[in-house]
């Protein structure tokens, strides 16, 4: 047999810079993209946090001639903020409890039982995430009104669950499909009652997807703003209304210095979703045993 050919030593030498160069040519693309993404997330970020702390931009200025912590205590003398926050908490939190009471169910169903038109009945659960919530909104509170639950915690509550419980679905539903019915049958051969076997065997099973659920619902009515414009009244004021009331008075920085308050709690929940809740545990952490 003929030998090959070897290639000449230049050629080699060329054709490994010509690969390391591909290689950095690709690293340098990869920075640049994550760079520009980078910038085009928390430069929006960036611009509100320093308009909250600056002031004296004179001249086209990029940056404040004096950094002062002012507006936040105008934003205090301008708004109750210990019962912004009250507000924002209690419905929010009022929002989760009815979600979850909803969507649980309505995600077991989904996930361990045969339903006709399944498909339709997810498409109806989905439809208030597809369309604009000002849609939903002005229907939710001429019903409100006629009921009396406009200005009421509950009432607003009510109106974030409508946003938050097709999460529930979505999010439980995969993690109910996930728990293996072998070990659901074996807790009923021990002779475990339904509340036992829930208890005991499902809650810890699916306790990661209901984290992200509570977890998203929580995210999802701090940071409402649309159904919590057409349902909240003087004793429901929260942190996002009262935001775009002082953008609408004029007081730009004031709305800037809210806004960084509004983020404070959305990144301690970003924090902790990212710390606790693990992906590969949404599904129950049961399927296959």
């Amino acid at each position: 047999m003929s030998a090959v050919p070897e290639a000449a030593p230049g050629t080699v030498r060329a054709r490994r810079v010509a690969a390391r160069a591909g290689r950095s040519a690709r690293r340098l693309l990869a920075y640049t993209v994550l760079l520009s993404f980078s910038l085009y997330i928390l430069g929006p970020f960036a611009a509100i946090m320093v308009t909250a702390v600056g002031q004296e931009w004179f001249g086209g200025r990029w940056f404040p001639g004096t950094w002062t912590f002012k507006w936040f205590t105008f934003a205090r003398s301008l708004a109750d903020l210990p019962a912004l926050l009250t507000n924002s908490l209690v419905i929010a939190g009022l929002s989760i409890v009815i979600s979850l009471a909803v969507g649980l169910p309505t995600a077991w169903a989904l996930a361990k039982r045969q339903i006709r038109a399944r498909g339709l009945l997810i498409a109806l659960i989905l439809l208030p995430r597809m369309v604009p919530p000002i849609t939903i909104g002005l229907g939710v509170s001429r019903e409100f009104y006629n009921f009396g639950l406009v200005d009421t915690h509950i009432g607003v509550a009510f109106a974030h669950s409508i946003l938050i419980i097709p999460l529930v679905v979505l999010i439980m539903s995969a993690t109910f499909e996930g728990l293996d019915d072998r070990v659901l049958e074996a807790a009923r051969v021990c002779g475990a009652n339904s509340f036992y076997t829930l208890w005991n065997v499902v809650r810890p099973l699916v306790m990661p997807g209901l984290l992200a659920s509570a977890l998203f619902g929580l995210i999802t009515s701090l940071n409402e703003f649309t159904l919590t414009l057409l349902t909240y009244g003087p004793r429901t004021i929260t942190l996002t209304v009262q935001t775009y009331i002082a953008i609408s008075q004029g007081f730009k920085e004031v709305a800037s210095a809210l806004s960084v308050i509004l983020i404070i709690p959305s990144l301690i929940l970003l924090i902790l979703i990212q710390k606790q809740i693990k992906p590969e545990n949404m599904v129950g952490g049961a399927k296959g045993l």
